[in-house]
């Protein structure tokens, strides 16, 4: 008896059972000594199946009330990621139009210091008159 029980076991764990096998199994079980897991399990299966369905219908709502605050909470992540990109876009484009302004003040700074370098040449040209005789040619008229 033994072991038909152990060779309809190892079948049962390999799922190669058939229904009247199963019911062997069970009865097998409840006239042999010792294998307790064994009967826990069984014992457990059947529990399981003589459970009323309004107890699974609690475990339900639960899990919609959840899962409802789930997607809530999905929502608000994915906007507040939006968010985020929009305000990362706008600080660098404000950064971006910030250098082009300094860009633009500097190169009004260089064109306005050419043009005065620019008429600083014509001074240049009169450097190597060092004095106001010299430009006049006054020692020329005194003699």
């Amino acid at each position: 008896m033994k072991n038909r029980l152990d060779s309809l076991l190892d079948k049962y764990w390999e799922g190669d059972t058939s229904l009247e096998e199963e019911k062997e199994i069970k009865t097998l079980l409840q006239e042999t000594e010792g294998y307790e897991s064994e009967k826990r399990f069984f014992q457990g299966i059947k529990i399981f199946a003589n459970q009323k369905p309004e107890e699974f219908a609690l475990l339900e709502k639960s899990k919609k009330g959840f899962g409802l605050w789930l997607k809530i909470a999905a929502i608000f992540i994915i906007f507040l990621a939006v968010g985020a990109a929009i305000f990362r876009y706008q600080e660098k484009k404000a950064e971006r139009e910030a250098f082009e302004q300094v860009m633009q003040a500097f190169n009004m700074i260089q064109t306005n210091m050419q043009k005065g370098t620019q008429s600083l040449g014509v001074m240049g040209e009169m450097k190597h008159l060092n004095t106001t005789q010299e430009i006049f040619n006054l020692n020329d008229i005194e003699k």
